[in-house]
């Protein structure tokens, strides 16, 4: 994985609400299919979780219990 687009994904997430594929593709400048595939490993790596609110998959970074 590239570790400087993980970086920027989770600074982005970590700022507070949510954020779609879509407004993080046009944020980031990258291809939303290339995107949705590399926020799939990162949500199997435990980095960030993802919720469906109606039609769309919000991305959260993964609170990590204690």
């Amino acid at each position: 994985m590239t570790r400087k687009l993980t970086n920027k994904i989770l600074k982005l997430l970590k700022e507070g609400e949510g954020k779609t594929i879509k407004e993080m593709a046009k944020r980031f400048k990258v291809n939303r299919v290339f995107l949705s595939g590399y926020l799939a490993a990162l949500e199997d790596r435990g980095y960030v979780e993802s919720r469906k609110i109606g039609p769309a998959k919000i991305y959260f970074v993964k609170n990590k219990k204690k």
